[in-house]
């Protein structure tokens, strides 16, 4: 009997190692599929990480040419801010205006000078001038303000006839009231050269 069965013994060894190369293939065929499997997912992540990166090179880039387009900006407003004059003197304001209204006999001349705005980069100055005259003479004396060299500017007038006024000639006088403005610079200011941080959305507002 023992004779019999190790006749059969190879064919049983051939018969076992298939079955065990079997199971060895099945497990292998299963961890391969399982892998598989995952690689969709690794690959959208893949994907998904690309697109991150692409947005943040654009945002990088976007932020880079915004800081050229600031810093342009900045160089042309200090360039023009220096064309701006350095002071602002009141006697020498007055004494122009004093001038002007005198050569051209315009009477009640009142001329009061306000206090200094800081607007950024420049400051401003107003000076309220009222005074009794022809319509031409006023007309003149806005002529000469606007082409003097110093950087003035009549930001308002007001013209109306006084009831109570002689008529100078063939002209009726009439009062005027204007509004005129100096500049100067302010060599304290410097242009914001800064981007701006780019609000990002919290953890609950995602949520």
């Amino acid at each position: 009997m023992f004779a019999k069965l190790m006749k059969y013994l190879p064919l049983f060894l051939i018969l076992y190692s298939a079955y065990e190369l079997n199971n060895l293939y099945t497990e292998h065929s299963d961890l391969v599929e399982s892998k598989q499997g995952t690689i969709p997912a690794i690959q959208n992540r893949i994907n998904k990480l690309k697109r991150e990166r692409k947005e943040v090179d654009t945002y990088m880039a976007d932020i880079e040419s915004a800081k050229k387009r600031i810093e342009l900006v900045a160089q042309e407003v200090e360039a023009l801010q220096k064309k701006l004059p350095s002071n602002i003197s009141d006697p020498e304001n007055l004494a122009m205006f004093q001038g002007f209204t005198d050569s051209l006999n315009i009477r009640d001349v009142s001329i009061v000078p306000g206090q200094e705005e800081n607007l950024g980069f420049y400051f401003k100055k107003r000076y309220e001038l009222k005074g009794r005259g022809t319509f031409l003479q006023i007309l003149i004396l806005m002529e000469k303000i606007a082409e003097n060299e110093r950087l003035l500017n009549i930001k308002s007038i007001r013209m109306y006839k006084d009831a109570g006024t002689e008529v100078r000639g063939r002209f009726q006088l009439i009062r005027a009231e204007m509004s005129i403005e100096a500049y100067r610079y302010n060599p304290d200011h410097k242009e914001q050269r800064e981007v701006a941080p780019v609000a990002t959305e919290t953890d609950e507002e995602k949520a």
